[in-house]
C-alpha cells in the first residue's frame, strides 16, 4: 500500500461543525512540489432553508503549492451560521479526502477537571440525551478523556498534533453523548434554543487535573514561581524523569474525630499522576487542535489547586493568554466562561478556605487575557451517587444541567451582546449609613431578589472596629441595593457575605437566579463567626458531612457519606418534627414539634451540632444569652430548660423557665454568659420541656443569640 501524503489536523472529520464568521485555517502537509486542491460546497438544508440568495454548488474553490517543507495553507471565506451542509474536498496527487455534513455555527471547548469531565450519563442532564440525540443543529468531538492512546499510560514531553480517540459524533448517537460533559451539553442545548443556529462542543476536559497539566511546558519553565510551585508539590518532570512515578509513600492521615488532633487536608498537595506532569494535558488536549477557530472556552477546573488560591490566578491568567494565542477567533475575540467551585469539604480545619480560593476565581476574571464571566453555584444540590465511580463522592454533585445553563445565560450576554448580564452578580461599593452598611451590585440584570421560596436575607455578617464579625441582618431595598447591620454594633466597618465552605443558605441572586459572588468587603484580619442553619428553623434537614469516627476522607462507600441528614432531633421522649409554614415570624416556615408523654419524662431536642461541615465545636461564646422563640398552642403553661455541654465534658442547665398560657409569640432568655462550660467548644444544646398534660404542640420559629461581649 502507497504511503500517505497528505496530512490535516485532528480535528477534521464528517460531522464537523466550523466556526462561522472566521476565516478559517485549513492547513497540513503533503508532497512538495505537488499541487493540493480544496474545494467547498454548499447544499441546502431539508429542515430550514436559508435566505432565497443563498449561492449553493462549489462557493470556494483554491489551490496551493507547498515547498520543500510539504506545509500548505488555505483560509476559507467568511460563512454565516445555517443549517445548510458542506462538503470538503481536498486533494493531492491522487489522494483524496472528502469531508461530508459539514455545518457552520458557533463552536465551544469544554475543558477543565472532575466537574467539567463528568459524563451527561451519571448528572441530571441524562434527562436531556433523547433531546439532543435528536438535534441535528449540535456537533460533538470528542477525544480519550486521559488524552492518551488506548493501552498506553505515558504522556509526551512535547505537542502533539495527534489527538487519540479524536472523532467527530455521528449526529443521533446517544452511547457517545452519553459520555460527554453534562454541564458542555447543558450548555450547548441552551445555546442552540436561545440563537436558534448550529452549535458544536469539543469535548476535553479530564478528571483530577491541575492548571499546570494545561499550560505549555515552556510556559512553565519561563514563569518562576510556577515552576516553583509545580517543583514544590512534586509534579515536575524534566527529560530524565518524565512519566517516571514516585516511590510509594506512607500517605499522611487526615482525622475528622474531635478526640484526635486534626491535620489540615488543604495543606496535603494533590498526589502525582503523570497526567499532572508540567504541560501533559496541553500536549495531548489542546494542542492537537492548534489554530482551530471556536468562539470560546467554558472551564471548570481548580479542585486539585483549591490549596493555592495566589499560584493558581497566576496561572489562570497565564492559561488564557495561552488559549488565546493558540485559537482563531471571530473579530470580537476569545470568550471564557468558568465556574467558581461548590461547596465541598477541602479542608477540616479552616471553614473559610474554600472562599478564600472562590474569592481568588473572582478577582482574577479582570486581570485575564480575554473576556471572561464567572458563574457561581453554591446553591445547586450537592448530592451524588456514590455507584458513579470516580464520580461517586461529594466532589462532583450530580447537578450539572444548571451549570450549563448559567454558562450559556453569560455567553448570550458576553459573547452574543443579548441583554443579559456577562458574569455574576457581584457587590461593587459600600458606603456607611448610620448604624447600617448600604450596598450596591453589577451584573444584576433586572435587580436583585431572594433565593425564590425565601422571605429572609441571609448569609451576611458584620463588623465593628475590633474585627469580629458577627452574623447579621439584612434587607434588599427596591431590588437594586442590600442594607446590612446588627443591632448592637453602632459603628460597622466591614461586612461578608456568604464567606465559608459551606454557604448554601446564602440566598441573594439576581433577576435571572444567580448567586451573588460571595464577598468580603476587606482582607484585613478578622475573626468570622460560623453560619448556624439549625438556628433559622426553617428546615428540618440540609446536605450535611457526617462526624467520621474513623480517621479519613468521608468517602462514598461509608455508611455515613455526605448526604441530607437532619438539623434538629429528639434526644429524649416521643415527638416528631413538622415544617409549619402558616404561622410564624421570620422566613420561610417554622418548626413544629408534636409530642405526647411529656408528663412521664421530659421531651428533650434540640439542634445535632457535631456534623464535620458544620466545623465543630460550636462557639458561642460572643453572646451573654439564647433566645428561643415558641409559639404555645394549647392554653396552658409548660416548663422549658437549657442544657449544655462542651468538649471537656463539662455539662449545666439552666434554671426552669415557663413558657405562658399566651396565644402569641413569646421569648424564652437563657444565659450564657455566666454558664459554667466552655462556650467557645460547646458540643450539644438540648431544650427539656415538660407538660402536665402530657400531650401537646410547640412551634420554635428562631433561636437567636443577644448581648455582645465585646465593644463592637
Amino acid at each position: 500500500m502507497p504511503q500517505r501524503k497528505l496530512t490535516l489536523p485532528a480535528w477534521f472529520g464528517d460531522h464537523m461543525l466550523l466556526q462561522q464568521q472566521v476565516r478559517i485555517r485549513i492547513y497540513g502537509n503533503a508532497e512538495a512540489g505537488k499541487t493540493v486542491r480544496l474545494t467547498l460546497e454548499r447544499f441546502p438544508s431539508g429542515d430550514k432553508l436559508s435566505s432565497g440568495d443563498t449561492e449553493y454548488g462549489i462557493i470556494f474553490q483554491e489551490s496551493d503549492f507547498p515547498e520543500e517543507d510539504g506545509f500548505f495553507e488555505f483560509k476559507l471565506p467568511l460563512i454565516e451560521a445555517s443549517y445548510d451542509h458542506f462538503r470538503m474536498t481536498i486533494e493531492c496527487d491522487g489522494e483524496r479526502a472528502v469531508f461530508q455534513d459539514i455545518l457552520f455555527g458557533e463552536l465551544w471547548i469544554a475543558a477543565g477537571a472532575s466537574n467539567m469531565a463528568m459524563p451527561a450519563a451519571l448528572s441530571d442532564v441524562r434527562e436531556l440525551i433523547p433531546e439532543i440525540a435528536e438535534n441535528r443543529g449540535l456537533r460533538f468531538f470528542t477525544q480519550n478523556e486521559n488524552g492518551l492512546a488506548s493501552g498506553t499510560e505515558e504522556y509526551s514531553q512535547t505537542p502533539l498534533a495527534r489527538s487519540y480517540g479524536g472523532h467527530w459524533l455521528n449526529p443521533g448517537d446517544r452511547d457517545g453523548i452519553s459520555n460527554l460533559s453534562a454541564a458542555g451539553l447543558s450548555f450547548v442545548l441552551k445555546l442552540q434554543k436561545e440563537m436558534g443556529i448550529p452549535i458544536g462542543l469539543f469535548n476535553l476536559a479530564c478528571p483530577d487535573s491541575c492548571i499546570h497539566s494545561w499550560l505549555p511546558g515552556a510556559v512553565v519553565e519561563q514563569d518562576a514561581i510556577i515552576k516553583n510551585h509545580v517543583r514544590e508539590i512534586k509534579h515536575y518532570r524534566d527529560k530524565d524523569n518524565w512519566n517516571q512515578l514516585p516511590p510509594e509513600e506512607k500517605r499522611e492521615e487526615r482525622h475528622f474525630s474531635n478526640k484526635v488532633a486534626q491535620t489540615d487536608m488543604a495543606a496535603l498537595p494533590p498526589p502525582f499522576s503523570r497526567l499532572n506532569q508540567q504541560g501533559a494535558l496541553f500536549n495531548h488536549k489542546l494542542a492537537p487542535y492548534t489554530s482551530l477557530a471556536i468562539r470560546g472556552l467554558i472551564w471548570y477546573q481548580g479542585e486539585e489547586d483549591v490549596q493555592y488560591p495566589d499560584y493558581y490566578m497566576r496561572a489562570f491568567i497565564a492559561f488564557s493568554a495561552v488559549v488565546k494565542e493558540l485559537f482563531q477567533a471571530p473579530v470580537t475575540g476569545l470568550k471564557l466562561i468558568y465556574s467558581q467551585l461548590t461547596p465541598s469539604f477541602v479542608s477540616d480545619t479552616d471553614f473559610m478556605r474554600l472562599a478564600v480560593f472562590n474569592e481568588a476565581l473572582s478577582a482574577v476574571r479582570r486581570r485575564l487575557d480575554l473576556q471572561a464571566g464567572m458563574i457561581t453555584t453554591y446553591d445547586l444540590p450537592l448530592t451524588f451517587d456514590s455507584s458513579n465511580g470516580r464520580y461517586g463522592s461529594m466532589q462532583t454533585p450530580s447537578a450539572k444541567k444548571m451549570i450549563g445553563l448559567r454558562m450559556a445565560q453569560l455567553a448570550l450576554g458576553l459573547a452574543y451582546k443579548f441583554d443579559l448580564p456577562d458574569s455574576a452578580p457581584e457587590c461593587v461599593s459600600a458606603e456607611t449609613v448610620g448604624n447600617k452598611l448600604l450596598l450596591s451590585f453589577d451584573n444584576v440584570g433586572k435587580g436583585i431578589r431572594l433565593r425564590q421560596g425565601d422571605r429572609s436575607l441571609k448569609g451576611f455578617t458584620i463588623c465593628g472596629r475590633n474585627r469580629q464579625n458577627v452574623l447579621a441582618e439584612a434587607r434588599e431595598l427596591y431590588q437594586v441595593r442590600v442594607i446590612v447591620w446588627h443591632d448592637e454594633i453602632a459603628q460597622p466597618v466591614s461586612c461578608s457575605y456568604a464567606f465559608y465552605t459551606f454557604n448554601m443558605e446564602a440566598n441573594l441572586c439576581a433577576s435571572n437566579g444567580m448567586p451573588l459572588v460571595p464577598f468580603r468587603l476587606d482582607r484585613d484580619m478578622s475573626s468570622q463567626e460560623k453560619p448556624r442553619a439549625w438556628a433559622n428553623c426553617e428546615s428540618l434537614s440540609d446536605f450535611r458531612i457526617p462526624k467520621m469516627e474513623s480517621h479519613s476522607l468521608p468517602r462514598q462507600h461509608s455508611k455515613n457519606h455526605p448526604g441530607i441528614y437532619p438539623l434538629w432531633t429528639l434526644f429524649a421522649g416521643r415527638g416528631q418534627f413538622c415544617l409549619e409554614t402558616e404561622n410564624k415570624r421570620h422566613g420561610r416556615a417554622a418548626i413544629m414539634l408534636k409530642y405526647s408523654k411529656a408528663d412521664e419524662r421530659p421531651v428533650i431536642f434540640g439542634p445535632i451540632l457535631d456534623y464535620a461541615s458544620d466545623y465543630p465545636p460550636l462557639d458561642l461564646h460572643l453572646w451573654n444569652e439564647m433566645v428561643i422563640h415558641l409559639f404555645n398552642t394549647e392554653h396552658r403553661v409548660k416548663l422549658i430548660k437549657l442544657h449544655l455541654a462542651d468538649a471537656n465534658g463539662r455539662e449545666t442547665y439552666s434554671e426552669t423557665q415557663q413558657i405562658k398560657d399566651i396565644l402569641s409569640w413569646q421569648d424564652i432568655h437563657f444565659e450564657l454568659a455566666t454558664a459554667p462550660v466552655d462556650l467557645m467548644r460547646l458540643t450539644k444544646i438540648e431544650f427539656i420541656l415538660q407538660d402536665p398534660e402530657a400531650q401537646g404542640v410547640l412551634t420554635i420559629d428562631e433561636v437567636s443569640f443577644r448581648g455582645l461581649h465585646f465593644e463592637p
